[in-house]
């Protein structure tokens, strides 16, 4: 199941991560093993001379931050504009990809050990023939 949401208060300050791109994010989620609240947030490179390899993620209040790994995704078109990606299994959001705007290549998170768990969990809740508890939730700015 696809869920999408428009986040109306988000905004583009650049077109690509290294630039940097700022979100304002409706749920609590976590990356990299690390929780983070709802609230507005900013993703870039953690340095300006460095790839996308590891991207900071901090809240613009500056009180959270986190440095994840992360490796490369593509797409043959380009996003008209910047979207992160969330896995939602019940009522806990998993940061997946983030893509900039116009761009043809964005970034991966490698999955937490909580989500490879309700991963899991979920595979043996969808062999018992329930539905399945993963969603994709797509927020584009």
């Amino acid at each position: 199941m696809l869920i999408s949401i428009a986040a109306l208060s988000a905004s583009v300050k650049a077109q690509a991560l290294g630039n940097g791109l700022k979100a304002n994010i409706p749920f609590d989620f976590s990356v990299a093993g690390k929780k983070f609240a709802a609230g507005h947030y900013s993703f870039a490179r953690a340095s300006q001379t460095n790839t996308d390899l590891v991207l900071q993620i901090s809240s613009l209040d500056e009180h959270l931050t986190a440095f994840p790994m992360t490796n490369s995704v593509e797409t043959l078109t380009a996003r008209d504009k910047s979207v992160l990606i969330f896995h939602r299994y019940g009522d806990e959001y998993f940061l997946a990809q983030v893509w900039a705007a116009g761009a043809t290549t964005g970034r991966a998170f490698t999955k937490s050990h909580r989500e490879r768990q309700l991963e899991r969990e979920q595979r043996v809740v969808t062999a018992d023939k329930k539905a399945p508890l993963v969603e994709t939730v797509t927020l584009a700015f």
